[in-house]
Formats: C-alpha cells, structure tokens, sequence
C-alpha cells in the first residue's frame, strides 16, 4: 500500500507537497544535523548531546536517503490529549472551531486541521516517521501528566515545570528516561493552527504549534 492522506478543512499547503519537501531536503538535513551534534560533542559543552546519539546520525545520514527519509512535520498521535474548553479531547476526536488553551491561559480557536495518515510501509521504509513516546513525569514531576505520543518533530515547550533550558524537538529527548521511539504499523499525526504561533497545553506541558510546519 502507499501513503495515505486524509485532508480536513481547506487552506494549508498539500501532503503531496510536503512528502516532496521530505525527499527532496532529507539528505541534506540529516547531514547538518549530524555535523551539528559532532561538534557540540567535540566542544564537550552540550551534556544532552550523547556519541550515541552523534554516532546514529552520521550512519543515517551516510544510508541511502531513498531509504532512510527525515520526517518533516510536527503533530499528535491520535490518543494523545489536548486541554480545549471543554475539556481533555484525544487529537483523533479535535476538529476545526475547538477551542485550546494556550500558556497565556486563553482559549483560541483551532482555524485549520489536518490530518496525515501513515500505513505499514511507508513507517517500516522511512523509521523517522514513527512516533516518541514521553511517559507520564519523564520531564518533571506530573510532566507529561499522562503518556503522550507524538511526532519526532513535534516541538515542546521549555518551562520551569519540564526542567527544559530550551524548546527540543521529542526526538532530542529519546535518550531521557522514560522516553522512547516506537515501531508502528499504521499511525495518522494530527497537525492544527491557532492563526499565530502558540504554545498549546497538553498533559501538563505545552507543545509548539507553528504556522508553517
């Protein structure tokens, strides 16, 4: 089976478009990456940078990108849950007019959603596809509050509660106790916008969620 996308609401730029963005820059991003993760382990400044960690990037940059594909995009696995208005909602079940609370504790209205489906093969031959896992308080304590699941992409917020000097992707977090990669078969990642870039609450912590992912 191929890629498939399932599109809600109208007003963003396609997946097609954003799978072409994919194959087209994943070996080059790779490639800055792990240059960056070599010398911040060289310089011996950076303790959340691992040679473990340094190691793998340079192998995978090294595959052949026709195999191995960086992931571009941010988003929520489908039971990971987001505080709206009217309380806790699994990604799977937000939609278009939800409100969601943001770090200034305002609610604003979700203005567009999408969501991208992924199957078997496509998460077997491209593995940066997969999910991160952050279990319950494996930030901080009651960070997360409840195991979330979302892309490796996906940007969380740095705040005193996290114990995060910065924002970080959730793959830079895999190598953290109770945080972890996992092999699926079949995903979809939910991606929305406020309007404006916002920090939106989730589990007890915030994730970024930009305009232009």
């Amino acid at each position: 089976m191929s890629v498939r996308s399932k599109f809600e609401s109208a007003g963003a730029g396609s997946y097609d478009r954003a799978v072409s963005r994919l194959r087209n820059g994943a070996s080059r991003i790779m490639a800055e990456r792990a240059k960056a993760l070599q010398s911040a382990a060289n310089q011996q400044n950076d303790s959340e940078v691992s040679a473990e960690m340094v190691d793998h990037n340079k192998r995978q940059a090294k595959k052949d990108p026709a195999v191995f594909e960086a992931w571009p995009l941010p988003g929520l696995a489908p039971m990971t849950r987001v505080r709206t208005s009217f309380g806790d909602v699994h990604a799977a079940a937000l939609r278009k007019g939800d409100e969601v609370l943001t770090r200034d504790g305002s609610y604003k209205s979700i203005l567009w959603l999408t969501r991208i489906c992924l199957d078997e093969q496509i998460l077997s031959e491209k593995p940066d596809c997969n999910p991160v896992v952050l279990a319950a308080g494996s930030l901080g304590p009651q960070v997360p509050a409840s195991e979330i699941m979302v892309s490796p992409r996906q940007m969380i917020g740095a705040d005193n509660k996290s114990g995060l000097a910065r924002n970080q992707e959730a793959a830079a977090l895999v190598s953290r106790p109770g945080v972890r990669r996992l092999r699926e078969t079949c995903l979809s990642y939910t991606m929305f916008h406020v309007g404006e870039p916002a920090e939106i609450y989730c589990e007890g912590t915030y994730l970024l969620f930009p305009m232009d992912a």
